[in-house]
């Protein structure tokens, strides 16, 4: 298998390590991106692949903070092979009918807009067949009792990907969002995951085959319900095959 050059964007978060270091694991050569300049050179470290990865500071939080970290990835690679964007804000827990249209507009341009600031900015300098990959979450089919910020805003993150892949569809990049329904077992909370819970390795395992298997995945919203779908086809799909 020949390598691919992929950008993970958030790569210092609990998902964004697993993601990271499979993809290593896989072979594949990365640029790790994200705030902290020091978690990103610990994470390096501690992958001890510095041969094969990279890493950039900076944000997709505004459009020239994406256009500075763009840059800065040309810097080091002349093409990318894909891209896998895993950022999120935060939510505290409240009530909706206690959420002002202040604290709801926050939500959506910590999450939602950083989301779409990536896209607008990685998609358009992606080859024809290259991935770019959004990582969201089950919230936004689950009604639960002082989560309904975080539902909203991963639906409309499902929403505005479906969207994005029909529109750019004559790019030929592959535009796939993958929604988590777990938590999921990181760095951060190991001491307390629960074994049933998706780890951030069976979320880098999942990436993986979503990059080297297309055929698999030909639907623009993916999901991952349970550990053991980590890494293979949808059910669907592996019955059609």
């Amino acid at each position: 298998m020949t390598f691919k050059n992929i950008l993970v964007i958030g790569a210092a978060g609990d998902v964004g390590q697993g993601i990271a270091g499979q993809l290593l694991h896989a072979g594949h050569h990365i640029i790790a991106a994200g705030r902290s300049a020091d978690k990103l050179r610990f994470l390096q470290q501690r992958l001890d692949q510095a041969d094969a990865m990279k890493w950039l500071a900076g944000s997709v939080e505004t459009e020239a903070s994406a256009a500075k970290l763009r840059e800065k990835v040309r810097s080091l690679t002349p093409q990318l092979d894909g891209v896998v964007v895993s950022v999120n804000a935060p939510v505290r827990p409240a009530a909706m009918a206690d959420v002002d249209s202040n604290r709801l507009l926050e939500v959506l341009r910590t999450n939602l807009a950083a989301h779409l600031i990536a896209a607008r900015t990685f998609i358009p300098v992606l080859p024809a067949d290259a991935l770019y990959l959004a990582i969201g979450g089950g919230m936004a089919d689950t009604v639960f009792p002082g989560m309904g910020l975080l539902s909203v805003c991963q639906a409309a993150q499902r929403a505005m990907f479906r969207v994005l892949a029909a529109e750019m569809q004559a790019s030929g990049v592959r535009i796939r969002e993958l929604m988590l329904y777990s938590m999921i077992a990181g760095e951060s909370n190991r001491a307390v995951a629960q074994p049933k819970w998706i780890t951030a390795d069976d979320v880098g395992r999942h990436v993986v085959a979503i990059l080297d298997h297309p055929a698999w995945f030909p639907e623009p919203i993916l999901s991952l319900k349970s550990r053991n779908d980590a890494g293979l086809p949808p059910v669907s799909q592996a019955k059609a095959s």
